[in-house]
């Protein structure tokens, strides 16, 4: 088997399961969402630090003021991540997160004129209606918690991917100094973000729980590092294309991962819904549709650049 197919699915299992373990542990422990990815953060950028160095590090990359909002905005969205997962379940929430690749796509239409293909289309109405089917089964409908924290959180990645579109250390195709520049601006974000939520008083003894704190290093440095680790790996390996194909498989290997957690007695409240089944199913479907539009739009293009 080729080293990118290896590579990529090692990146979705990481993330399923770092999905996962997040619920398990916030669900078993009652774990403060914000703190707990706050120190999951530091652990993580720590650990990236860890294994590229911090050799030829580019320090004028954090004198740039977009550098601090990309990372804020990073760490942000994660938390708001984790305090999705502490209301439903791994397969629901990477359902609602599925809207991240039509919000995007408009945005990216919007901010750089760059407009979809029309080919695109069809894929985004089947993740949307897969989602808005979702969204009117949940207790609330639109304004469910859940579903205006991951609104929230998409706001973050869409501005994080509109930022990272243009700015001078997304442009080298090494993934080293990408890696090496990430865990440092994590690290460094995550623990301002960490220094200010110890700050407030109320919060001071969630902060200092010794199982947040395990729990969080533990994370980080397992699945959190790798998981990005592993990303960088496979958009150079398979192509950031395929590389978003498979992950929309993400909410169902969560969903087994949760179950399995389920089954053997780790959590007791699951909220795992076997209609929902389906609608993931859509949203892979939809996000195959997007990529092969997409794969078609840039074969087509080749031979009209080369004439």
């Amino acid at each position: 088997m080729r080293a990118s197919v290896l590579v990529t699915i090692g990146s979705v299992f990481a993330w399923a399961a770092l999905a996962a373990a997040n619920r398990i542990l916030l669900l078993r422990f009652g774990l403060d969402p914000w703190t707990f990815t706050f120190v999951q953060m530091c652990a993580g950028g720590a650990a990236l630090l860890a294994t590229c160095g911090w050799g030829r590090l580019d320090l004028a990359s954090f004198c740039r003021p977009a550098t601090w909002v990309i990372g804020a905005l990073r760490v942000l969205s994660a938390a708001l991540y984790a305090s999705v997962l502490a209301r439903v379940s791994v397969l629901d929430s990477g359902i609602l997160g599925a809207v991240n690749m039509s919000m995007v796509a408009v945005s990216i239409w919007l901010v750089f004129g760059r407009r979809p293909a029309r080919c695109e289309w069809p894929g985004h109405v089947v993740i949307v209606i897969s989602i808005l089917l979702l969204v009117a089964d949940l207790p609330g409908g639109l304004w469910n918690p859940a579903v205006l924290l991951m609104s929230l959180n998409e706001v973050c990645m869409v501005a994080t991917t509109l930022l990272a579109e243009r700015h001078p250390d997304n442009v080298s195709d090494d993934p080293r100094p990408r890696l090496q520049f990430t865990g440092a601006l994590l690290l460094i974000t995550a623990v301002l973000f960490l220094a200010v939520r110890t700050a407030s008083g109320e919060t001071m003894a969630a902060v200092w729980n010794w199982r947040l704190l395990v729990a969080g290093a533990a994370v980080g440095v397992a699945l959190r590092a790798p998981s990005m680790l592993l990303t960088f790996w496979s958009i150079r390996l398979a192509g950031a294309q395929n590389y978003v194909a498979a992950l929309s498989l993400l909410p169902l290997l969560g969903m087994v991962f949760e179950h399995s957690a389920s089954i053997v007695g780790l959590i007791h409240v699951s909220h795992f819904e076997a209609d929902n089944v389906p609608l993931a199913l859509g949203v892979v479907a939809g996000t195959v549709l997007v990529v092969a539009a997409r794969a078609r739009m840039v074969r087509l293009a080749v031979p009209a650049s080369s004439g």
